[in-house]
């Protein structure tokens, strides 16, 4: 299981537009995203439009090989990607950041 975190960033102006969209999640993107092994997936919104996600997925590689073939991901990017200062597929689109701490159940 692969956990996975990162962080994008939305231009300020499209905040309440992201997150009205984001209320209603498509569907066929969710079944997508549960059919190419995504267990967990949350975002959080900062005031400046700074983005932080993770997820929580079989294979991460395997997901994002997958994810640019579904033609749900792009109509949701086109939803979504003028909000962005850069487009997630970009280059410093979309930043990794490193796990420095985990808990969970089962942690002493």
């Amino acid at each position: 299981m692969d956990r996975i975190g990162f962080r994008m960033k939305i231009k300020p102006e499209f905040r309440e537009e992201y997150l009205k969209l984001h209320e209603n999640v498509d569907l066929p993107l969710i079944k997508d995203y549960r059919d190419l092994g995504v267990r967990k997936y949350s975002i959080f919104l900062c005031e400046d439009g700074t983005l932080f996600a993770f997820i929580e997925c079989d294979d991460w590689d395997a997901f994002n090989q997958a994810v640019v073939e579904s033609p749900n991901q792009k109509t949701w990017g086109e939803k979504v990607y003028h909000m962005f200062d850069i487009k997630p597929d970009e280059t410093d689109g979309m930043v990794l950041l490193t796990e420095t701490f985990y808990m969970d159940g089962e942690s002493p």
